[in-house]
This record gives structure tokens, sequence and C-alpha cells, in this order.
């Protein structure tokens, strides 16, 4: 792939390594989604434009890495475009953050907050303090489940609004269902501000939760413990039709004739978002695959302004296919000798993204987006235009910006599902750059400023409106210019925990806070200002033998902080915190300490379901590459690691084999402090067969793909089916049907209940 398309595609949101299949779709031959790597191009159909019949699609489109919003550098240097900035490893862009309260303020001085980039409400200075209360470990408060060992925590965030910050008296009172006043068990915290309560869940009924940090700063909340046969699970089933290339050999397609049936190449995938588990019921589940729509993905430039001038050209593109109203995507490719085949559901509608890929040096196409269903694409959908040529100048405060570039992007907007960016424009020696975009469009705009400058990235939002502009026009005089920015030389020397010795080989990020730029340049149309420019800025890089680094001419701003130490330094731990450059000197140095390692600790009940199984915890920050450790857990069920304090970590198990349950069970994380965290108990509950025969009009299909997601909003690992565009996460469980068309799985008991051996 040409590195500018690359670096478009990264400007959509990424796209991971694991091919996500839309939901309803399948790539030529119904294609397979695969958690290595892309889609199968299956088989062409030799149809549309005089295409010849060909043998395979397109192959796997891989790309390295999906930079979150604000993201960063993926591998390989390709940009995300999204307000994020430079980074050679492809690191995700923190998030900023504030001072720990009652930490070491971060002043004037550069002082450095630990645990800054904890979130909190935002204070609104018309009203006084205000504290929220908060699930720790679920994500609501509703539809608990009680037990002699089950226990609810809690999270109480202040802000502080326009009441001056003072010294909080946290005091926590819960009600039982009989009004009955419970033990609370108080968690500590490194942040004042915050405060964890927990306390039993022991009979069904409604509970009542407040907390008092002062007179005037107070709230209550309900929470609702249900009996066990009261609670239903949704759960995101997705069958997926054979893989050709892995079909039953006792199923083989019958390809010719009235009779056809190939349910690997004629099938698309069925999906049910809610599929609903009532406590204690296992299911039966029966599915009949639909038979698919052909879509033929051809894009082509047509002769202008006479179309029958001369015969259409195939001008090969990406393509990505996305399913309204869901998180699923598929990624392929029409080439110049044949075009992309999509199989859809008939009866769904599609957002496909086309990104021409034609010879740069003859030919420049916009990217475009066609929103329809299945069955209403007419190959007339997939014309390239010629879209709107911009110009303009790219220029800092002392002249032209060579080597600058411009992305013009529009976000996605439900119920559109997927962002429509331009191509690339990247200034010469003079700032001169040009770039095309898809007319009649409302674009922001993304400035990445010459890789090696100070310069910091900009986003303008909805700067240039092309709504109006018809294809073929031309833009002159888009111009930006970035503002004189004051800067600094921060040097850091970082240090073991215990100050006994240097730390080198230390990962060192820096990430501008939200907001802490907000004036960076100027966006105009004619002379015409378009819009605020708010700049963002990240810097990384690693220590020196002496546990130093500098970082010269960044920008006078506040910065969220991050030390990451390298794998073979034992004991040492990442750090976190916040540092503010704003009155600092042209040069300004900080000594600063590793963290150290604590312990988390507990049980997974019960037992002897769960011994043997294998905890992972991952680590939920995003100014860190994923991070994850694992431990086995013993056979009385307790597990013991070593993790980062200041972190946020969810939890889940991979059970041993022949227990009836998921392969993977998600568990609700738990938040460290610079103290060993109290035992963390969780009960693992029992699982609930559901089992079914998989069908393609009429007979059996065996080899399908039957894959159960859970749908819980709040777990990071579960899916949300109405966010459209994120990552696909691992199923629960998957398993392929037998000769016969049935299949076996194991869910979670909504209910708990003792695991079945």
């Amino acid at each position: 792939m040409a590195p500018v398309v690359a670096w478009i595609l990264l400007a959509l949101g990424g796209c991971s390594s694991s091919t996500k299949a839309a939901a309803g779709s399948s790539a030529d031959a119904s294609a397979i989604p695969s958690r290595s790597g892309g889609a199968s191009g299956g088989t062409g159909t030799g149809s549309g434009n005089g295409h010849p019949g060909a043998d395979a699609g397109a192959g796997p489109i891989g790309l390295d890495g999906a930079p979150s919003t604000g993201g960063a550098m993926a591998t390989g240097g390709a940009m995300a475009a999204a307000g994020g900035a430079t980074s050679s490893t492809g690191g995700q862009a923190a998030t900023g953050g504030a001072s720990a309260f009652g930490g070491k303020t971060a002043g004037a001085d550069g002082g450095v907050s630990p645990y800054g980039g904890s979130t909190r409400p935002a204070p609104d200075a018309s009203v006084p303090c205000a504290v929220s209360i908060a699930p720790a470990d679920r994500p609501d408060f509703l539809s608990l489940l009680p037990g002699d060992t089950s226990n609810l925590t809690v999270k109480g965030t202040i802000a502080w609004g326009s009441s001056a910050p003072t010294l909080p008296d946290w005091q926590w009172t819960v009600r039982g269902p009989d009004g009955t006043p419970l033990a609370i068990t108080s968690i500590p915290t490194t942040d004042q501000t915050t405060s964890i309560a927990k306390f039993p869940l022991l009979v069904p009924g409604w509970y009542s939760i407040s907390v008092s940090v002062s007179s005037s700063c107070t709230n209550s909340v309900w929470a609702y413990a249900a009996k066990p046969q009261e609670v239903s699970q949704a759960y995101f089933i997705r069958i997926l039709p054979p893989p050709a290339g892995s079909a039953d050999s006792s199923q083989t397609c019958n390809t010719s004739g009235p009779s056809r049936w190939c349910p690997s190449q004629d099938a698309v995938p069925s999906d049910e978002p809610r599929f609903m588990l009532q406590a204690g019921q296992a299911r039966q589940y029966n599915v009949s695959l639909m038979p698919g729509h052909a879509v033929s993905i051809d894009p082509v430039a047509v002769a202008q302004p006479d179309p029958k001038a001369f015969p259409p050209v195939a001008v090969p593109s990406y393509v990505r296919v996305s399913l309204r109203g869901s998180s699923w995507t598929f990624d392929g490719a029409s080439s110049s000798n044949q075009p992309l085949r999509a199989l859809l559901d008939p009866n769904l509608t599609y957002d496909i993204l086309v990104v021409p890929q034609p010879d740069p040096a003859t030919k420049i196409f916009p990217p475009f987006l066609v929103s329809k269903g299945a069955q209403a694409f007419q190959p007339s959908d997939f014309d390239v235009a010629a879209g709107v040529t911009l110009k303009g100048t790219l220029s800092g405060p002392s002249g032209p910006a060579a080597g600058a570039r411009l992305l013009l992007r529009v976000d996605a907007n439900s119920p559109v599902t997927l962002p429509l960016p331009s191509t690339v424009g990247s200034a010469d020696a003079t700032g001169s750059y040009s770039l095309r975009a898809s007319a009649g469009a409302l674009f922001s705009a993304v400035v990445m400023p010459p890789p090696g400058t100070s310069l910091p990235q900009v986003t303008i939002t909805n700067g240039i409106d092309l709504q109006a502009t018809a294809n073929g026009a031309i833009l002159d005089h888009i111009d930006f210019t970035w503002n004189a920015i004051s800067t600094t030389t921060l040097t850091l020397a970082v240090l073991l925990s215990d100050n006994s010795a240097p730390a080198a080989n230390v990962t060192v990020r820096l990430q501008s806070q939200d907001g802490a730029l907000p004036d960076a340049g100027v966006l105009t149309l004619a002379s015409a200002p378009a819009g605020a420019a708010w700049g963002s800025v990240r810097r990384e890089g690693t220590t020196d033998a002496n546990g130093s680094i500098v970082f010269p001419d960044i920008p006078k701003i506040a910065y969220q902080l991050t030390l990451i130490p390298p794998s073979d330094l034992a004991g040492a731990a990442i750090f976190s915190g916040s540092i503010d450059l704003s009155l600092a000197a042209a040069s300004i140095t900080r000594a600063l300490n590793l963290g150290h390692k604590v312990t988390l600790s507990g049980h997974l009940y019960p037992a002897d379901a769960t011994g043997g199984a294998r905890l992972v915890a991952t680590d939920t920050g995003t100014d860190v590459l994923a991070s994850t450790i694992s431990t086995l857990v013993d056979s009385d069920g307790s597990y013991r690691f070593q993790a980062d304090p200041g972190r946020t970590y969810r939890f889940s198990v991979e059970p041993a084999a022949g227990k009836k349950l998921p392969s993977r069970v998600p568990l609700y994380g738990v938040a460290t402090t610079d103290q060993d965290t109290p035992p963390q108990d969780r009960t693992v509950p029992a699982g609930l067969r559901v089992s079914g025969i998989v069908s393609f009009n009429g007979p059996p299909v065996a080899g399908a793909i039957v894959q159960a997601y859970c749908t819980e909003l709040g777990i990071a690992d579960c899916l949300n089916p109405g966010s459209s565009g994120e990552n696909l996460p691992p199923p629960l469980v998957e398993v392929a049907t037998q000769p016969d068309g049935s299949y076996e799985l194991y869910l979670l008991d909504p209910g708990g209940g003792v695991p079945l051996l």
C-alpha cells in the first residue's frame, strides 16, 4: 500500500490488524474475519467495465496501527490525522488530566504531579461543589447479584465548581433493603478528591448509597440487587458462512444448474445483536443463513464532459464497507483487472468508502462515500470524480513550512458510520500545496508540522465548507500559518524509585493536555479566518545511560508525562503525572522517579472451576501501548501478581479446558494505588448451554463459524453494537458447526451459580 494511502486510512480512525467483516456482509467468497490478519480477497467475478474473469480478488489490507482520538503516528511512519502527533512507536495519545489534589501541584515552575491523568467531572463555575457516585467494578447500579460473597464497590469524585477546594471529609452511608445500615470498607486512594468504598450485597432489593464531603457537598443514589431468577443478559451472536477452503469434505458446493447450493460463496453472516439468556435456562438457537446480494464495487473514471467519448478506465481503489448502526466493517480492494465483490445482506443499509489509488503521476481523485441499501447500489455509484481542488500555502512563523501536510476530514455523523477524508496536501519548498476533496461536504482541517520542528499539530473544526461547491472547482488561497509559540528545553533525570541509581532505557512520553494550546495558528480562506486552531504536541524519547533525556524547543504549556521502564528492569513500574511548563524559563531540569511495582491478589471463586485458569490483567491507559500481565490461578482459587501503581486494569479469565464455560470470561477491573491492593475476590458465574443447527436453503451447513460476544457497556472487552468503528474485541467463545450443522457452546449464566464441571 502506498504510504500516502496508508496515511489517509489511519486518518479514518485506523484499521486494526484484526480484520472486521461487515455484519451481514462478506468479502469475495464470504471471507471470514481473522484475528491475526486481513480478510481473504476470495474469488473475482469478472463483472463490470470489461474486466476479464480473474482468479483471487484483492488480498489482505494490512495497516500498522490504530490511533485513538488524538492518536499518534503508527509504526511505519503513518500519521493519524484526528488531532494526534508524532511517535516512533505507534503509541496512542495520552488523554491529559489534572493534578492530584493533595499531591505535589503542577505549578509554574514545572513541578510534576503524580497520577495527574485521572478522570473527574469538569468543574462548573456556576454551581458549588458537586460529588458524583459511580460503580467502580461494574457499568451501572441495576441487576446486581446478591449473595454471601457478593459486594459492590463505589467511587465518589469531587468537582469543586465555584467552591474553594478544601480537605474533604468523606463520609459514606449505605442502607440495605430493610433500612439497616451496612458495614463499609474504605479502599485507600492517592487522590483526596476521590474515595472508594465497598459494602456487601447479601439480599435482593434496593440499596441506598449516600456520600458527604462537607455540609454543602453531598449526593445519594440507589442500587438494585435482583433475585437471580429475574436476571437476564444480552449477548451478540454472529454466525459466519464456512470459509471456502475449510468447509467439511462431506459438504461440497454444488455450483451448477438450478440446484446450486454453496453457503461459502452465496450466504451472508447472520447477526443477533440481542440474544437474550435468562438465568438458569439453557437455550436452543437454530439459524438459517440468508442468500446475499452481490455488489460489484468497480471504481472507474469516465470521460468528461461526454462519458461516451472513450471507454471508462478502471481506478484501483481501497474500499471499506460498513453496516449502518453497527461497529462492523470490512476492508478490501479493487484492482485494474477486476472489481471487489461484496456480498451484502439484501435487507440492510451500508456505507461504502472508496479511496482511489491511481498512479499519482497521471491522476489524483479524492476519496468518496456512497450510502444505500444493499440492493440499491448501481455501477455508476462508484464512478470517481475530480472533486474540488484546494491550493494554498502552509507557513511557519518565519516562512514557508516545507514538508508540512494538510488533510481534510468529515467525521462520522449518525447515521453515517464512516468518516470521509481528502487526499493529503504536502508543502513544497515554497510552502505551496494542493489536495483534492469530495464536493458537497463540510470538512475539518488537520495540519501536521514538518518533521523535526517544534511546531504543534493543529485541528480546525468544520473550517472548510464545500457543501455548495461543484466537482471540478478550484479554490485558491486556502492558507495556514502557525503562530509564534514560546518554547523551552526540558531536561529530565530519571532515577529508580529508591533513588539508588539512574534509570537507563526508560521510554518518556510527553502529551499536551487537552485545551493547553488554543491559538496555535490561523487558517484563512481568501484571507478570511476560518475558525479556532487548536494545537497538540507529542514528544517521545529514551533515557541514556545516565538516566537523562532532553526535549528541546517544546511549547511552554501543560503536559501529561509518562515514564515506561524497560521490561528487564526488575521491580520498576510506570510513572504517570502532569507537568506545567507555562511559565518555565528558557531551559528547565527536573528529576523524576520511576514507580515501584505493587501486588494485586485475591481469589476467583469457585476454586474447583477456576483452578488452573489464566487470569489476564490489561492496562486500560491510553498513554502506553497495550500492556498485559497474567498469572495462573492456584488450585484454591487464589492469584497474585505484580502491577504498576496508579493504573486501571481490566481482568479477564481464560478457564481451563472442560469447565463448560466460555473460553474467555471478562471481569471488572481494579484501580491500583502506590500501595499493595487489598485482595480482589471475584466469582465466575456458571455456564449455560447454547446449542442449535445452522442451515442454508434447507440443508445443514458444516464448518460455519459461531461467535458469541458480550455486549455489556463499561467493559472494554465487550462489544457495543451501536458504536461504529470500534475495534473488534475477541469473542467470548468461537466454535465451528459439525458435519450435521450442529454446534454447542457455553455462555455465562446471568444468575450466577456454580459452574458445571
